[in-house]
């Protein structure tokens, strides 16, 4: 049986990591038997030293990219199989922007922004010891927002930054429409990585006026919700 290394439980989402949460609803949507092995632990055996990875009848895998496109190779390509070459390219681009752009957004609202970051430090380093707890929170912050200056998007002013959040949702929302899924009446990958990303928005435990862009959104919202029932067994 696959074996997806993922963080673990956050609120009502399976994983706080869009990357995590996309690879686990993937393997949802493509029918296909897994177990999760949940743990911040895993950081420490993951191949690349960021989850997920998995693991399949011993062949190892990391990236969540890398991943879904070995899961297709090896099981068929269930989800994607009928979508023709102009769909499969506008679903890249999709993806990339949310992968590369989107993403980034996210990690502002975590971990730059003091609207959530007391929130995500006690539930990401709260059972620390004490005296361990600040310090690990501030190097790892600090890390985090090193990353997003050279990236970019952390030179950017909160209003700026907002305003790409709003873009690349309007696109989303523009493209989905009034569909059950982005390209119709059948899951896609497309559906499986937009449903990691705004997720963590519309649906994790910690809330700020950037994650609450996603409600001037309502067909974003209520995919979600839609995906959460139908594969989760919960109601939205």
């Amino acid at each position: 049986m696959i074996k997806l290394y993922n963080f673990g439980q956050f609120g009502e989402l399976p994983d706080p990591s869009p990357f995590c949460l996309k690879v686990d609803i993937y393997l949802r949507m493509a029918g296909l038997n897994f177990e999760c092995v949940s743990g911040i632990d895993n950081l420490k055996k993951a191949p690349k030293g960021k989850l997920p990875f998995i693991e399949d009848e011993g062949k190892i895998v990391a990236d969540s990219e890398f991943i879904i496109a070995y899961l297709k190779e090896r099981y068929g390509d269930t989800l994607d199989g009928h979508l023709d070459p102009e769909q499969k390219a506008t679903a890249h681009a999709f993806v990339k922007m949310m992968d590369e752009n989107l993403y980034w957004c996210l990690v502002w609202s975590r971990w730059v922004s003091n609207e959530i970051w007391p929130q995500l430090k006690e539930s990401f380093f709260g059972k620390l010891p004490f005296f361990l707890k600040d310090m690990v929170a501030k190097k790892v912050r600090k890390d985090v927002i090193k990353s997003l200056r050279g990236q970019g998007l952390g030179r950017h002013s909160e209003q700026e930054i907002k305003q790409i959040l709003a873009t690349d949702l309007k696109a989303l929302s523009d493209f989905l429409g009034d569909k059950s899924f982005f390209f119709g009446d059948q899951a896609t990958t497309l559906d499986a990585v937009a449903y990691g990303f705004l997720a963590e928005l519309a649906l994790a435990p910690l809330q700020s006026s950037l994650t609450e862009i996603v409600k001037n959104y309502p067909n974003l919202v209520s995919f979600c919700h839609r995906i959460q029932k139908t594969y989760y067994s919960i109601e939205g």
